[in-house]
């Protein structure tokens, strides 16, 4: 099938295929690194999730084993089901990175690091290779998620889902050594493959799509790579991805390029690992409420407690009343709350019924949720306070105390995760499945990834 104009299928191939590990920076390939180090540890994790066994019973008599590993195990299946599986684990507990750029804080490392250690380990891929496809695919997804920002979000679609699979898409056909054409009908491919809505926030199905995407682009890409044909503008075309998850009015497919070559989309500002292990629309707010505990401890006698952000993070996040651990992470005032009593959020607080703590309860009751007005636009596409939040404290003794946090997701470029922070992140998610020798090996490895000669020296080392 000829063009006379290049699609953006093949736009987006041509100028993906120009990214090198070796003209990338050191310090964007160190950053790079600490979000694939950090997206492992939460996959770990993840592999616990009650989620992810359920899908592994309901696959247990069609799983044909392979050279990938479901990590933290010592099951090795075919790379389908191993993107799958990890896929799931990897968003499991939701505490993976985030990037504004993917329509709303998608998650993009949570698809991709399952892709490229799937199909790396298959290829017998350099942990060089790897970080690479995983960068590649990282700016994939950002770049796509440009061209649909908020509406695509707003009309009730799963970014991480819906763009990831392309994203994967282009991680996997790297690491397959696939020509550029070939590539570009993987991104054909994956325009039909692309689902996800946000309905299913809150349930088990949330994980799974992101375990679905990494492998319906894996397996884009594998077609693709065999010769399989697709239509070079099913992104652009009036009945093709843009048109029906958007509406093409809705769509700015001019921005797909925008300021290419100038900075990755991984380190860009709206690029973050989460410090917290809950929905990354709370950080915010629970950075402004520990700085407040800093000036004054006593929680006793509060009156109110009021958390201002942006309308966008109201919907979601708007749950006074959870009843499971996994409402409490989509619950903003459950999770100020218990950072205000306990100057911390863990996993324990999810678990079991910590979220049904009378004392916790009492003061859930006294939290207000305000909105900013709609404020002017970044060059991100998102308002400048998108993921900021201020919160005022005001005790009974008419003592009144605010704080802020400013305008950025999660932990990234303008602020990452000390390496003590990182580990301990790291090690709290790991612990659940590796044992303290290897949590540490495993992580010294990762840190190392560029240097590793083969990935599977990694991927043995997470066995549990």
């Amino acid at each position: 099938m000829h063009h006379a104009k290049s699609t953006l299928a093949e736009v987006l191939a041509l100028k993906l295929h120009e990214i090198k590990i070796e003209d990338i920076a050191d310090e964007v390939r160190l950053l790079a690194t600490g979000l694939f180090v950090d997206t492992v540890g939460v996959t770990l994790l993840g592999m616990t999730d009650t989620s992810v066994s359920v899908l592994q019973s309901a696959l247990k008599d069609q799983c044909a084993l392979g050279p990938a590993s479901v990590i933290g195990s010592d099951i090795k299946l075919n790379i389908l089901d191993a993107a799958l599986i990890n896929g799931a684990a990897a968003h499991a507990a939701d505490y993976d990175d985030m990037a504004s750029a993917m329509a709303g804080g998608g998650h993009p490392s949570a698809v991709l690091v399952p892709t490229v250690l799937a199909v790396g380990e298959s290829v017998n891929a350099t942990g060089a290779q790897v970080l690479e496809a995983y960068i590649v695919g990282f700016e994939a997804a950002c770049r796509l998620g440009r061209v649909v920002h908020w509406h695509h979000y707003e009309k009730g679609w799963h970014p991480t889902s819906t763009l990831g699979v392309f994203a994967s898409a282009m991680a996997a056909v790297r690491l397959l050594g696939v020509s550029i054409h070939n590539s570009a009908t993987a991104l054909g491919i994956a325009a039909s493959f692309a689902s996800g809505v946000k309905a299913n926030f809150g349930s088990m199905t949330k994980p799974l799509h992101v375990g679905h995407c990494a492998r319906n682009g894996v397996f884009s890409a594998q077609l693709a790579a065999n010769g399989f044909s697709s239509n070079l503008a099913a992104i652009e075309h009036r009945q093709g991805f843009l048109a029906t998850f958007n509406g093409l009015s809705n769509a700015r497919p001019e921005y797909i390029l925008d300021d290419w070559g100038k900075i990755l989309e991984i380190e860009k500002a709206g690029v973050g690992a989460k410090q917290f292990p809950c929905c990354g629309s709370t950080h915010a707010a629970i950075r402004a409420v520990l700085k407040i505990r800093n000036m004054r401890v006593p929680h006793k006698n509060i009156e109110s407690i009021t958390v201002t952000e942006n309308r966008r993070r109201v919907p979601h996040t708007d749950n006074p009343n959870p009843t499971t651990g996994t409402q409490a992470k989509f619950s903003v005032q459950y999770v100020v709350a218990r950072a205000f009593i306990d100057g911390v959020v863990r996993l324990e607080h999810f678990e079991e019924n910590a979220f049904m703590d009378p004392y916790i309860r009492s003061l859930m009751q006294k939290i207000k949720i305000e909105t900013y007005p709609p404020a002017p636009i970044d060059d991100s596409g998102d308002e400048n306070n998108a993921f900021a939040a201020d919160v005022q404290i005001r005790w009974c003794d008419g003592d009144i105390r605010t704080a802020s946090t400013p305008n950025m997701l999660g932990r990234g470029a303008l602020d990452p995760m000390t390496s003590d922070e990182q580990w301990e992140k790291y090690q709290d998610c790991a612990s659940r499945l590796l044992n303290v020798e290897k949590a540490r090996k495993s992580y010294e490895m990762l840190n190392k990834l560029e240097t590793v000669a083969q990935i599977s020296e990694i991927t043995s080392v997470l066995r549990a």
